[in-house]
């Protein structure tokens, strides 16, 4: 791990009052799914351009987040990005005495932050290439990864190298190395890619039992990577993202983790509930899904009441 500093705290400020009342109302809607759609309508962006990064409280801890950023925006008035997402791993977590968990294509740390806070005995691997959100990433793991942590400063590729990432503005999630309708406000950054052999074999906590990830379209590159993760069983539950445009991607990713013993799933959301839907292809209006070991999906009850069957 680089050493980063963090940001000075006079970067930061709390949320105004009317960020305050704004996340109080939305938060308190008896829905499960939907609010971040709403806040997409009545407010797409931060109140106040400011610059500066806010604070906010995540089970009694104090983290912080970018509200110039979509990402971010979203974690400060909702405390949470996809929590279907983090519900899965969640899910996952029951039971266990401590998973590893490989935050791939980590971004602002909303996913990693979410189920830190749920899990305190998690061990994060926090794996993002940009450089400019280390300091925020590395402050909110040492908030909340009490039983320990690592950050990966590089993207994750069949070989070791250095290639250019592309940065939309204000929306650093949607970085790519092959960015569609680039902008002239767009940035572009050298990045380190390295193998996932390699940084198994540099963790102190070796291959990852859980993994989110969530690279803009080279998903199948990065399994193809993890393939010992999954042929030796390390894994239990892989999340990652797929677009109705990626038909191929998906089909490859099929082949190359459901011989190892995995089904997958497309994860499912009404406003009330989340649940796990069984699928051979993709499904229409999804764009999350799963790969969970059968022996997983088997023996976990939380995971299990979430399968569709």
């Amino acid at each position: 791990m680089d050493n980063v500093a963090v940001h000075a705290q006079d970067t930061v400020r709390p949320l105004t009052l009317a960020e305050q009342l704004l996340s109080i109302f939305l938060r308190a809607l008896p829905i499960k799914h939907g609010r971040h759609r709403l806040l997409d309508y009545i407010a797409p962006r931060a109140f106040t351009q400011d610059g500066m990064l806010v604070e906010i409280a995540l089970n009694g801890k104090h983290i912080i987040v970018d509200p110039s950023d979509l990402v971010g925006w979203h974690f400060a008035i909702l405390k949470s990005f996809d929590p279907e997402v983090v519900e899965i791993l969640n899910a996952a977590c029951e039971g266990s005495n401590g998973e590893v968990f490989w935050d791939i294509g980590a971004n602002k740390g909303s996913c990693f932050c979410g189920l830190a806070a749920k899990r305190n005995n998690v061990r994060v691997v926090a794996i993002e290439p940009q450089a400019s959100l280390a300091p925020t990433n590395l402050h909110n793991l040492q908030t909340l990864c009490s039983t320990g942590y690592e950050y990966v400063q590089a993207g994750i590729g069949e070989s070791e190298t250095e290639l250019e990432l592309t940065i939309p503005e204000n929306n650093k999630g949607r970085a790519s190395l092959n960015l569609r309708n680039k902008r002239p406000t767009d940035v572009t950054e050298k990045i380190k890619i390295k193998t996932a052999k390699n940084i198994a074999s540099q963790s102190k906590y070796g291959w990852p039992s859980l993994i989110k990830l969530d690279v803009e379209g080279y998903e199948p590159q990065v399994i193809r990577a993890l393939a010992p993760c999954f042929s030796q069983g390390h894994c239990k539950v892989l999340v990652f993202e797929n677009h109705k445009r990626e038909t191929a991607a998906f089909d490859e990713i099929r082949k190359l983790i459901v011989p190892h013993g995995y089904n997958l799933y497309g994860i499912k959301k009404t406003p009330w509930a989340t649940y796990l839907l069984p699928c051979e292809a993709q499904i229409e209006n999804t764009t999350d899904y799963a790969a969970i070991r059968k022996d997983t999906a088997d023996s976990n009850r939380a995971l299990g009441r979430l399968i569709h069957h």
